[in-house]
């Protein structure tokens, strides 16, 4: 992918929240370096200090966390594809070591954002801030939380709707085990619930 359209894509994707001024796309790309990125190659593995953050050009990434009993079970936690950004942030916030893994599931190509630089950026450009506002309350907080109350309440059948609500463009990209493991249950009960979908 061309650094100009890849450049482009996150533009259109930030001013859908809030356009940025051209002096604050200036200074935002000086922070940026794009990526081509192999399938299931990693932009992050657990342990690792995070310094970045991550746009999705093209491809689609899961995070995933280790559980289980001996935490040797790997847990889908979410997916990224085009137009999201991938990124351990409790991690990043607390320049800690994550707890999550970022693994690309296709070739794909991403644009690696500097965290510190983005904050020092929040903190001088009042329309970045407000594009941030803006995604967090959308992403973080309108998204995130129907999600983890469906996985309280909501039936397997229920919580797969939703998934394929959520992700339309997920299906026939992603392995149907990483799917289930998102969903909490097994590949043999995700297969039974999508024949009765059929």
């Amino acid at each position: 992918m061309q650094r100009a359209l890849a450049f482009d894509h996150l533009k259109s994707v930030m001013d859908a929240y809030y356009e940025l001024t051209p002096a604050t796309w200036a200074r935002l790309q000086g922070i940026c370096r794009l990526e081509q990125m192999e399938k299931n190659a990693h932009l992050l593995q657990i342990g690792d200090i995070p310094r970045e953050f991550y746009f999705v050009c093209q491809g689609i990434f899961r995070a995933y966390a280790l559980g289980g009993e001996n935490f040797d079970k790997e847990i889908t936690k979410n997916f990224f594809d085009e137009g999201r950004f991938p990124a351990s942030v409790i991690a990043l916030l607390r320049g800690e070591e994550s707890r999550l893994a970022i693994q690309a599931l296709e070739d794909s190509v991403v644009i690696r954002i500097d965290h510190d630089k983005y904050r020092g950026l929040l903190s001088e450009c009042e329309d970045l801030k407000w594009y941030h506002i803006l995604y967090l309350e959308k992403n973080w907080v309108m998204e995130k939380e129907p999600q983890e109350l469906a996985l309280l309440g909501s039936d397997s059948p229920q919580r797969y709707l939703e998934f394929i609500a959520q992700y339309p463009n997920i299906l026939g990209r992603v392995r149907l085990h990483h799917i289930a493991s998102r969903l909490g249950i097994t590949p043999t009960q995700l297969s039974r619930i999508r024949k009765n979908f059929e």
